[in-house]
């Protein structure tokens, strides 16, 4: 919840309006209207406004903090809270630190915003608001640290588990590769003994060649041989003598 003591000089500030304030205070007072009916960007833009006009001092910046919270702007809730305290106003400092945490807590920047109710803790110690929201805050500052802790586990099991799939694609990849490898060597080999096994066969089919090319060639001179023997077969019949009396 915030603080708003702004409201807390409405009155004055209206009445001041109507006697002739000057422009500083008109565009405060059109911003509490425009918050008041929940017009929250045309509150913070009047409260930017007022603030261009009297840049020294904290109440346009807490006031536009207080509308950008609204509109849920946070961040920039944050900077004008921020701002407000860098200006010193001491007698709402508390709440400015107070503020600025609750917009810091929203932004889930909780560290950031344990600061800031500790620090308006100092001012005020025994405000409950101060003391409740710093609770929350711790808390969920352990929650998150407990989730960032539990997604940074679950991001090193999911990387250990991409790792080890990779691993086994690798393994798998390389088992191929081998696989492959030694397909390829029994291909060379088992063309190597086909080659050798026709290197074989032809010498055998020419070395059969060569052995019926001999048996021809022994045959010829056989009948050759034949032949001769015919012949002085013939010589010896006709001198009227046997071969066989030689």
């Amino acid at each position: 919840m915030l603080r708003t003591p702004c409201f807390i000089i409405i009155t004055t500030l209206f009445v001041a309006s109507i006697s002739g304030a000057d422009e500083y205070r008109d565009k405060i007072n059109h911003g509490y209207e425009y918050y008041r009916n929940g017009e929250f960007d045309k509150a913070a833009s009047n409260f930017g406004e007022a603030g261009v006009l009297k840049p020294d001092r904290p109440l346009p910046n807490f006031d536009r903090g207080g509308a950008l919270y609204r509109s849920n702007d946070f961040e920039g809730a944050a900077r004008e809270f921020d701002s407000a305290i860098s200006k010193g106003d001491e007698k709402y400092l508390a709440d400015y630190h107070y503020n600025l945490g609750n917009s810091l807590h929203k932004s889930g920047k909780y560290d950031e915003a344990i600061k800031s109710y500790i620090n308006a803790l100092k001012i005020n110690p025994d405000d409950h608001d101060y003391k409740h929201n710093l609770e929350l805050a711790l808390l969920n500052l352990q929650q998150q640290q407990q989730q960032q802790q539990q997604n940074q586990d679950q991001q090193q099991k999911e990387d250990e588990k991409k790792e080890q799939q990779q691993g086994q694609d690798q393994d798998k990849e390389n088992q191929e590769d081998q696989n492959q490898q030694q397909q390829e060597s029994q291909k060379q080999d088992d063309q190597q003994q086909q080659q050798e096994q026709n290197q074989k066969q032809q010498a055998s089919e020419d070395k059969q060649q060569m052995t019926e090319e001999d048996a021809r060639n022994l045959l010829s001179r056989f009948e050759e041989d034949e032949k001769e023997i015919q012949k002085k077969l013939k010589q010896v019949n006709l001198r009227g003598r046997s071969i066989y009396d030689w």
